[in-house]
């Protein structure tokens, strides 16, 4: 089991986990990737590739509703299956991507990957949104850093 604690105020998680918990719902709800090869007249092969990622996504998700479920993170704990590492990581990238494309449209990418930006100046949603994107990072670089 890989366990730590957020280095962000437990006062912080507790107001974000519920927009987590939104992001995580709403994001099941988006249409499926589209196949990366427009040109492919396999439809058999697509047929495959799509319901392989639905499955993929499907068994993601169930091991991060583990995390998001336990009390415990909102308290800024984290616990984890090392079997279920890659699992959770990948499911932490789906939401970060969510709440990237549908919540954080007034920050800019260097924004973002920076930091150098004024926060009460962006909207008050997104000011949260980017708040749930910062806890959502340190879950997966902590996850990361146990292994490592």
């Amino acid at each position: 089991m890989i366990e730590f604690r957020l280095q962000i105020d437990s006062r912080i998680t507790r107001a974000v986990v519920p927009l987590i918990v939104k992001s995580f719902s709403d994001s099941g709800n988006t249409e499926e990737p589209i196949f990366p090869y427009p040109d492919e007249s396999d439809v058999e092969l697509m047929d495959a590739w799509a319901k392989s990622l639905r499955e993929d996504l499907a068994q993601d998700r169930q091991r991060l509703a583990r995390l998001l479920n336990n009390p415990k993170l909102a308290h800024g704990y984290v616990e984890v299956d090392e079997n279920e590492l890659e699992l959770v990581l990948r499911a932490l990238t789906e939401i970060r991507l969510f709440i990237r494309k549908s919540c954080l449209e007034s920050f800019s990418d260097e924004e973002l990957e920076t930091g150098e930006f004024i926060l009460p100046k962006k909207p008050k949603d997104a000011q949260s949104y980017y708040l749930a994107y910062l806890v959502l990072a340190e879950i997966q670089e902590g996850l990361i850093s146990q292994v490592a």
